[in-house]
């Protein structure tokens, strides 16, 4: 251990000028002793400030030590022995953890415990570790309080204390200074001994000097002895000279206390008189009406268009007055209470005369609207209110003064305004929704007369006459006649609200609210959830106002969808879209004609949607005359007619979603209105036919309205239609032949059942002469014409005229064809080498295929 202590201290602590107090050998406790060792050592510096520090250090295979960690020893909290009574190895540091060791030579543990106790008392007057169950004799812990001290057996080898180490290596810095030592004297280190005595005769000489030097400053220190005793009698002097001074001053300063005391009364008393002036001064002014204004508002003189705005600015005065700031304790006064109690009752008269004055100007206006010559009203023209409005308006600030002043009589301004303008609104409404009516039965009666019997008017399941398609200029009409009701009613009902908030006020005291509290939640960071609430408040109160005065509007709205609807119900689509985009028109959402018009946008999309579902079970429930040719459904026009007016109407609309919504329904009902008329036991067309002719048609329709949400739809009628043309086909195609047909289907069961197929032709029903004589049954002749039946038959299946008629016989003429080549190759495979064939040829039945259809 002691080559490896000067190892460590020769490669790790000289350099970094630090001396090794203490070294131990450990391992971790729990594990296997490693291959690298790993060691504990206590360091102090050599220079000032001397430091100790704890060292965590490790050696690899080439015995080369490292510095792994390094803690300063007041970091260190806590040493624990384990245990003190037995012989173990074991202890724990408790630094920024708890770290386990296990020492690899017990007798190294309690002499390495025992340093770092001595380091921790010399070096830390604080913060010192606390040391629990280690074997460190008593004494020795005496001046430490905050040791768990556990006696044991003193190990001192009668060496002092107070060394650190048996043996400490002289510094490189201590080896230069005494080198440099020995050059200043003219020595080597051989001369040690001449070097000590001459140090020792230097220190004689120095020791005799100074004894002199105190021996001859004696007489200095007796006259500065001197010097100071005299000071203290100067000292004791001044003082009772001072105490003297101090007695005659007293009964001044008492005198000078009382003056003070004056004084600062005398400067209240001043400060008080001020502020109770200034407080009058305030409260005067405050509560003072000139004569003039006093005059203005006795007389109330509301008539005179120049005296509505001196009684405005009296009234302003009087409010004032009414709602003055003054000093607290002031309206505790009698002339205070006296005249507010002047101003209230001054107050009340104007307020009496206001309200009978803007009572008769209400009845007026109205009265004077009355009069007016029926000779100006427009057709379909609803009045405007501008005149009445502005000569109300003049009268808005006295409303506000109103407002403040009185708020019952506030309210019962308003109850007037809305019991005599209701009135007016009522019969201007009536009129022009009257004239709107007239306007509809025009756009019926002309549409049922330019209608008259065109094969274009669609009658609903019902059975009455009412079309749902539209013609241009009747298309034309209901938007003109639907636009001017919206341009006609929305600037009234504006013009109307906004005279409204103006002339009451209705939005002054909420959006006073509404500064404050924005003010309040800019400052406190709040959320704007009052806001809102404020905003709510003001359309409420609005729209309180507004539904009195347009009760009727809603109703009249109603019976014009109604109308619009009874005239034709496609007109409904017109509707939503225009409606839709009038609303979104409308600059505030909050405002009374959006939720008006909101509200009728919900009424007509439910009876778009009713509309919709009607159509749906119409083209879905399919009833056909008995024994009829079917041909086209009625169906399939009435779904080209409704589609036809939806895309018209709903053309670059926003409401576009809304109609692609109802586009697959109204296919799908098409299409089970097809299946239903197929299978129908009335129907004298086969099924087959009336799926395809139906499915054409559909398909025709489709493809020219191009409506995207319909592609998938598009495409699946397409099949249906092909699916059921191969059907027909394939179910028809087999009578021309009818006996060949089933011999040959006779002769496929044998095969499919197992029997091969050249053992088919030794079967006796099978046979080569059976099959010549079921040949011969088909001459060329009885082919042509069993083929001519057969287009006959299908051109009786078919409608009039069918353009699908060719397009039914050319498939016919391919899966004839390919009939012939299956009955070829059966022969081929069954019959082999027996040089029987049909008595016709490919070619011969092209031949007969056209002529047949240029015949026909």
């Amino acid at each position: 251990m002691a080559a490896i202590r000067a190892s460590l201290q020769r490669e790790l602590f000289q350099p970094d000028d630090e001396r090794l107090m203490a070294v131990i050998n450990v391992v971790k406790s729990g594990k296997k002793k490693k291959k690298d060792s790993t060691f504990l050592c206590l360091a102090v510096t050599t220079n000032q400030p001397i430091t100790v520090r704890l060292y965590q250090v490790k050696s690899d295979k080439g015995d080369v030590f490292k510095k792994k960690s390094t803690w300063l020893l007041r970091q260190v909290r806590q040493v624990n022995g384990i245990n003190p009574r037995k012989q173990t190895g074991e202890f724990e540091l408790l630094i920024d953890k708890v770290f386990r060791w296990t020492a690899t030579n017990v007798a190294e543990k309690d002499p390495f415990i025992k340093q770092l106790w001595k380091l921790s008392n010399r070096y830390l007057p604080v913060q010192k570790p606390e040391f629990v169950n280690v074997p460190i004799p008593e004494e020795e812990f005496s001046a430490e309080p905050t040791l768990t001290i556990v006696p044991g057996e003193d190990d001192s080898n009668g060496q002092p204390e107070d060394s650190l180490a048996d043996y400490q290596p002289v510094s490189a810095k201590e080896e230069a200074d005494f080198r440099r030592l020995l050059t200043r004297c003219n020595m080597t280190i051989g001369q040690a001994d001449a070097f000590a005595d001459q140090l020792s005769r230097e220190l004689s000489v120095l020791d005799g000097a100074n004894i002199q030097a105190i021996m001859g400053s004696e007489q200095a220190v007796l006259d500065l002895m001197n010097l100071i005793d005299a000071s203290l009698e100067e000292a004791d002097r001044l003082e009772a000279e001072l105490v003297g001074f101090d007695q005659l001053l007293s009964h001044v300063r008492e005198n000078v206390e009382m003056m003070e005391e004056k004084d600062s009364l005398s400067h209240v008393e001043t400060n008080n008189r001020k502020k109770l002036m200034e407080h009058l001064r305030l409260m005067v002014a405050a509560l003072e009406l000139s004569q003039e204004d006093e005059k203005v508002l006795m007389e109330g003189r509301l008539a005179d268009p120049a005296s509505i705005n001196r009684c405005t600015r009296a009234a302003q005065e009087l409010q004032r007055c009414l709602q003055p700031k003054v000093p607290a304790g002031m309206n505790h006064m009698k002339a205070y209470k006296e005249q507010l109690a002047r101003c209230q009752q001054l107050s009340d008269k104007f307020a009496e005369k206001f309200i009978a004055h803007i009572t008769a100007l209400f009845q007026n206006l109205i009265e004077l609207r009355e009069e007016l010559p029926s000779g100006q009203w427009h057709n379909l023209a609803l009045p405007k209110q501008s005149q009445r409005q502005h000569a109300l308006l003049p009268f808005a600030e006295l409303v506000m003064w109103i407002k403040l002043a009185r708020p019952e009589v506030y309210k019962v301004a308003i109850d007037r305004y809305i019991t005599y303008t209701k009135e007016l609104y009522k019969r201007d409404l009536e009129q022009f929704f009257e004239q709107l009516k007239v306007e509809l039965t025009q756009i019926g009666a002309d549409r049922r007369s330019s209608a008259g019997g065109q094969s274009r008017i669609i009658h609903e399941r019902s059975g009455s006459a009412g079309g749902l398609d539209l013609g241009a200029s009747d298309h034309d009409s209901f938007v003109k006649l639907i636009e001017t009701m919206l341009c006609e009613i929305e600037p009234v009902v504006s013009s109307e609200q906004k005279f409204c908030v103006r002339f009451f006020h209705i939005s002054s005291d909420i959006m006073a609210t509404l500064d404050t509290q924005s003010t309040g939640s800019a400052d406190s960071g709040g959320s704007g959830h009052p806001v809102r609430h404020l905003e709510k408040q003001f359309n409420e109160q609005v729209r309180n106002i507004l539904n009195q005065l347009f009760r009727p509007l809603d109703a009249h709205l109603r019976d014009f969808v109604e109308n619009c609807e009874k005239i034709n119900p496609v007109a409904v689509m017109i509707l939503l879209v225009r409606l839709s985009k009038k609303v979104l028109s409308v600059q505030d959402a909050g405002s009374y004609i959006a939720v008006i018009l909101g509200t009728l946008v919900v009424l007509v999309k439910r009876r778009f949607d009713l509309f919709m579902e009607q159509q749906v079970q119409s083209l879905s429930d399919v009833r056909l005359p008995k024994k009829t040719r079917v041909g086209v459904l009625d169906t399939l026009r009435r779904f080209r007619a409704v589609a036809m007016e939806a895309e018209g109407a709903f053309k670059d609309s926003e409401r576009r979603a809304d109609v692609d919504r109802w586009y697959p329904q109204l296919v799908n009902a098409v299409c089970q209105g097809i299946e239903k008329a197929a299978v129908d036991p009335h129907s004298k067309s086969p099924a087959a036919v009336v799926r395809f002719e139906n499915y054409h048609q559909l398909y025709s329709d489709v493809s020219a309205l191009k409506i995207a949400c319909l592609e998938n739809a598009r495409k699946n009628i397409r099949k249906a239609y092909q699916d059921s043309m191969a059907s027909y086909v394939k179910e028809y195609m087999g009578r021309p032949l009818e006996r060949l047909q089933t011999y040959f289907d006779q002769v496929e069961r044998c095969i499919q059942q197992g029997m091969k197929a050249e053992e088919v032709g030794y079967q006796q029903q099978f046979s080569k002469q059976e099959l010549r004589r079921v040949i011969s049954s088909y001459p060329g002749k009885e082919v042509k014409k069993g083929l001519d039946q057969l287009y006959r038959k299908v051109e009786k299946h078919l409608m009039d005229g069918s353009p699908l008629l060719q397009v039914v016989w050319r498939d016919m003429q391919d899966e004839f064809l390919q009939q012939l080549k299956h009955y070829d190759q059966l022969m081929g495979a069954c019959y082999p080498n027996s040089k029987t064939d049909l008595e016709f040829s490919i070619q011969d039945v092209l031949q007969y295929f056209s002529e047949i259809a240029q015949q026909h």
